[in-house]
C-alpha cells in the first residue's frame, strides 16, 4: 500500500499542466491554459487548467478534477495506479507502508538493466538478426518492442554480478532460477521480448530459440509481478488506439503483434503461451471494447 503521506507530497509537487502535457498539447491563454478535451469528440478546445487551483474542467462535457482524475481517466487506472504513473512522470520515488512493492520495485530497477543489456546484444547476434529480419520486421518494429538477445547463462551471470545484484533479488525478478547445481540463467540464447504491464512496468520477458531447442518459447516464472493470465503482451504500446478504436486484435504471439503493428494495425496485442482467461476481463473493459 502506497503511504497517504508520500502520496501527499507527490501532490504537493506535481503541475497539472506538466502532467496533462504528457498526454496532449496544452496553450496558455491569459491566465489559464486551454487544451482540446481528450474526453468527448473536442474540435475546440473545451477544456480549461486553473493552475492556482491545480484543476482542469471541460466547459463541454465537464470533466473535470485534479491531476491524478485526469491520469486515471485518460489512461483508465485505479487510483493507486495513476499515483504511480505520476510519479514514473515525476521521478518521485513513493514510499509504502509494507514491504511487498518495494520489493517489486526492486524487480523493476533489476528487469531494466537485464533488459537494457539483452538489448545491447541483439544486432551482435547475426542469426538472431536474420531471424528477426526474415520475419520482415525493420529496425524501427526492433527498437520500438525492444528486442534483445540472451546469451550464454554466463553472461547474465557476469552482468548481475557487475550490477552488485543481490542473487536472491534476481531470482524473485525471474531472471535467474536455482538447482543443485546453483544458479542459472532463465533465458539462454533466445530472442528476448520484454513484458510489459498494462500501466507501462516492466515486469519479465519472453524468450524465443532460434534453434532446434524443443522449448520454441519460454516466459518469464510465474509470480506475483508476472501474472500471464493477467497480461496481453505489446498491450502498453496499443492501449492508446485500443481506446480510440473501442477495438482490440488478440493473437497468439509476439511476432505476429510487431507484424500486425508494422502493419498498421496499432491496436493489436497477444495472449502469452494461454489462452484468453476471465482474468483478462478487467483488462479489456478498459478500452470499452465494443
Amino acid at each position: 500500500m502506497i503511504d497517504p503521506k508520500s502520496i501527499e507530497k507527490l501532490k504537493n509537487q506535481i503541475d497539472i499542466v506538466n502532467i496533462i502535457e504528457q498526454y496532449i498539447p496544452v496553450k496558455k491563454m491569459g491566465s489559464s491554459y486551454k487544451c482540446v478535451c481528450p474526453f468527448h469528440d473536442d474540435k475546440n478546445p473545451s477544456m480549461s487548467i486553473n493552475q492556482n487551483k491545480q484543476m482542469y474542467h471541460c466547459f463541454a462535457c465537464k470533466a473535470g478534477g485534479d491531476a491524478v482524475k485526469f491520469v486515471m481517466d485518460y489512461e483508465k487506472l485505479t487510483y493507486p495506479e495513476a499515483i504511480e504513473k505520476i510519479a514514473q512522470i515525476s521521478n518521485f520515488s513513493l514510499e509504502y507502508t509494507n514491504d511487498k512493492v518495494p520489493t517489486q520495485k526492486e524487480n523493476k530497477h533489476i528487469l531494466e538493466k537485464v533488459n537494457a543489456f539483452y538489448r545491447s546484444e541483439f544486432y551482435k547476434n547475426e542469426a538472431a538478426v536474420r531471424y528477426i529480419k526474415s520475419r520482415g520486421i525493420n529496425d524501427a518494429m526492433i527498437e520500438k518492442f525492444e528486442l534483445g538477445w540472451a546469451g550464454d547463462s554466463k553472461s547474465t551471470i557476469r552482468l548481475l554480478q557487475n550490477e552488485n545484484i543481490d542473487p536472491k533479488e534476481a531470482i524473485d525478478s525471474g531472471i535467474v532460477k536455482q538447482n543443485e547445481k546453483g544458479i542459472y540463467a532463465s533465458f539462454i540464447e533466445r530472442i528476448t521480448f520484454p513484458i510489459y504491464s498494462h500501466t507501462t512496468r516492466l515486469v519479465g520477458f519472453g524468450g524465443r530459440t532460434i534453434s532446434d531447442h524443443p522449448a520454441k518459447y519460454v516466459d518469464s516464472p510465474q509470480s506475483a509481478l508476472f501474472d500471464k493470465s493477467k497480461l496481453l503482451y505489446g498491450y502498453h504500446l496499443a492501449r492508446q488506439s485500443i481506446f480510440e478504436k473501442n477495438q482490440i486484435i488478440i493473437t497468439e504471439g509476439y511476432l505476429d503483434v510487431i507484424m500486425l503493428h508494422y502493419a498498421g494495425f496499432t491496436n493489436a496485442v497477444a495472449v502469452l503461451g494461454t489462452a484468453l482467461t476471465t482474468s483478462h476481463l478487467p483488462l479489456l473493459k478498459r478500452g470499452e471494447i465494443s
